[in-house]
């Protein structure tokens, strides 16, 4: 049985101090009351009922945890308080930032990280997980091999946007408009195994380079036509035709 580190509220200063001003290297409010847990912290379930098992979120505006934080179920941080500190490695089902500041090092994501709205920040070392999305959110995530979907249309260098969306998704999990991703839906389907891309799906990137590959291809072929036109001889004039019945 795993035995977790029991809380202790502290002023941000003295957390602060505690973690040698990682706090306030991070974090760009003002905080007051931090729940910090000074070690590994395994949690069943979701990340924030977890945590008000533990000890009551009263006037917490921080939880702080100094080492390794395993979630069985998703880290869904919407409101404004609390935010979150992980000094060590992250893993749970989902990262979800929304209004609040969260700051963590390297992790890993069964499902997604995801960044709703502009009010809050989202920072991380390097993770891994199958798909990030964005929704104007201030997200700071490295995540080599995740899929890009930029969920609000202003950004150009992602995977899916609103322009092929509509397109690439099963339709459950795409807004009545085609152009953005139904969260919740597409977190229900990817955790019952179900299939979220059609058939054939391509980023945007995928569709660019097949675009190039094929008028490449176009020009190659235009090109060799060409070219063996030019090495053709042009055809000899057709031979003179004499009327033998002719009296000459």
């Amino acid at each position: 049985m795993t035995t977790n580190p029991a809380p202790e509220r502290l002023s941000f200063k003295e957390a602060d101090t505690r973690l040698v001003q990682a706090l306030s290297a991070s974090f760009e409010g003002n905080y007051d009351n931090v729940l910090l847990f000074d070690g590994d912290l395994v949690l069943e379930g979701g990340f924030l009922n977890a945590v008000a098992g533990i000890c009551s979120l009263d006037d917490v505006n921080l939880v702080v945890i100094t080492g390794d934080l395993t979630v069985s179920g998703p880290i869904a941080l919407y409101g404004s308080l609390p935010g979150l500190y992980v000094g060590g490695t992250t893993r749970a089902e989902t990262l979800e930032g929304g209004d609040c500041e969260i700051y963590i090092q390297d992790g890993t994501f069964t499902h997604l990280v995801y960044g709703d709205y502009n009010n809050g920040i989202l920072e991380t070392c390097t993770v891994e997980t199958p798909w990030v999305i964005n929704y104007d959110h201030d997200l700071r995530v490295d995540a080599p091999g995740a899929r890009l979907v930029d969920n609000y249309g202003d950004d150009d260098d992602v995977d899916f946007g609103s322009e092929n969306i509509g397109e690439s998704f099963v339709a459950e999990v795409v807004d009545p408009e085609g152009e953005s991703i139904d969260v919740p839906e597409f977190l229900e389907r990817l955790r019952a195994g179900l299939p979220v891309l059609r058939p054939g799906a391509r980023t945007a990137n995928d569709a660019a380079s097949a675009d190039v590959a094929l008028a490449d291809q176009v020009l190659h072929l235009d090109l060799s036509e060409r070219a063996r036109s030019a090495r053709s001889p042009a055809p000899a004039p057709p031979a003179p035709v004499f009327d033998r019945t002719s009296g000459d």
